[in-house]
């Protein structure tokens, strides 16, 4: 099995080490994976004997496995004077990687290149939608997606007003330079309508929050749905025709339709009271959040790892993935929330905030606020600055 086209790299030799391998005597060769392309065939087409390959293969049970070499990915292979190969050096991601040593005896490692992380910026005036906005701007769409949990309780994010705007400080990942994803949103600020609304994130080393610049809470304590995807298929009602049944009967609860295997969310933390399967429900999670509240998830296909009676869970965690068992007309989530055991209509449901800044953090989130505020200011001013003059109208003649 070939590989794709290779070429020496002219400036192998100069460098001290790639990939933690001394470069003295070796030529590197680099290319990509091809499409069904295998270890043992890159290998061979290097010479590499068949007692050799089969030495690599063993000793790489347990730390990488071969069935994951992917089409398109780097790899390296590392020739001495008599061009015999001494390392091969396969790309997991951007960020890590794994080394055949193929001298005797064979060995194989994993290892990361290490990581930068940055702060980066941008901002945005709305004209039809906050999503185009912001992707116009090159932002990430996973970053847009979380603004939801930022400041969706703040601001009613799908219904913005023209000139509303928005600035973003976020985390960039760069290996060797170069730009290989995104991590959180740092801060966020919303001005809707001629009011700011700020959000800060700060990590009390419990897992952290977004604040306003006071250290009050900008997140409810539940999440605004229990699904990141979905559409509400059936409402809470007290008289609604069931599809399956054929009669009327109270549906205290919200149905989110849903692909199949779609995570499902805890909407708080909070205790697993119940697993279980019955024959109208299907696989069903019960959770207790504090002494007033619980929700139930009904219709799951599966639960999540470690989702058991007596669990505890966060809020955000994934605890079962939609499914159609039980009766069901198709794959969705039927999701029941309580209040001092009443039903409620969760979607009419004033959620507490979370809590405020701990005493005990407030000035390590004052600098957080100072630092990060800088950011915001000159990237929204700069937003600004870019905007086009209005001419006053005046008449030349």
């Amino acid at each position: 099995m070939t590989a794709s086209t290779e070429k020496p790299t002219a400036d192998a030799l100069p460098v001290e080490t790639r990939y933690g391998i001394l470069l003295e005597n070796l030529a590197v060769y680099e290319g990509k994976v091809s499409e069904g392309a295998t270890l043992a065939g890159i290998l061979d087409s290097h010479g590499v004997c068949a007692q050799r390959i089969a030495e690599a293969a063993a000793a790489s049970r347990g730390v990488f496995d071969l069935r994951q070499l992917r089409p398109g990915q780097p790899y390296s292979l590392f020739v001495n004077g008599d061009g015999q190969a001494r390392h091969f050096v396969y790309e997991i991601s951007a960020a890590d990687y794994v080394v055949f040593d193929l001298a005797e005896p064979v060995a194989v490692r994993t290892a990361s290149k290490p990581m930068e992380t940055r702060l980066g910026t941008a901002a945005a005036a709305v004209s039809s939608s906050l999503w185009e906005a912001l992707q116009n701007q090159g932002v990430d769409p996973n970053l847009i997606v979380s603004l939801d949990e930022v400041m969706g309780q703040s601001v009613d994010l799908f219904h913005l007003q023209p000139e509303d705007r928005i600035t973003l400080v976020f985390e960039e990942s760069f290996v060797e330079g170069r730009k290989v994803g995104f991590g959180r949103i740092r801060a966020a600020r919303m001005v809707h309508e001629g009011t700011v609304f700020n959000a800060y994130f700060h990590d009390d080393g419990r897992g952290g929050g977004y604040y306003d610049e006071n250290g009050c809470s900008v997140q409810r304590r539940f999440l605004p749905a229990p699904l990141k995807y979905n559409r509400i298929s059936s409402g809470f009602s007290r008289r609604r025709l069931h599809p399956i049944l054929n009669t009327y009967r109270p549906h205290l609860a919200i149905d989110y339709a849903a692909p199949a295997g779609t995570p499902v969310l805890a909407v708080g933390d909070g205790t697993v009271m119940r697993t279980g399967y019955d024959k109208h429900a299907g696989r069903f999670i019960r959770l207790r959040h504090g002494s007033r509240y619980e929700s139930r998830y009904i219709h799951l296909s599966r639960f999540a790892k470690g989702i058991r009676s007596g669990s505890r869970v966060q809020r955000g965690d994934v605890i079962g993935y939609v499914g159609q068992t039980g009766l069901a007309t198709g794959p969705h989530l039927d999701f029941a929330f309580y209040r001092d055991g009443t039903p409620v209509n969760y979607h009419a449901l004033d959620s507490p905030r979370q809590k405020p800044i701990p005493a005990d953090q407030k000035i390590a989130f004052e600098r957080d606020v100072t630092h990060l505020s800088q950011y915001l200011d000159d990237t929204e001013s700069a937003l600004m600055a870019s905007k086009p003059s209005v001419e006053d109208g005046s008449d030349d003649s």
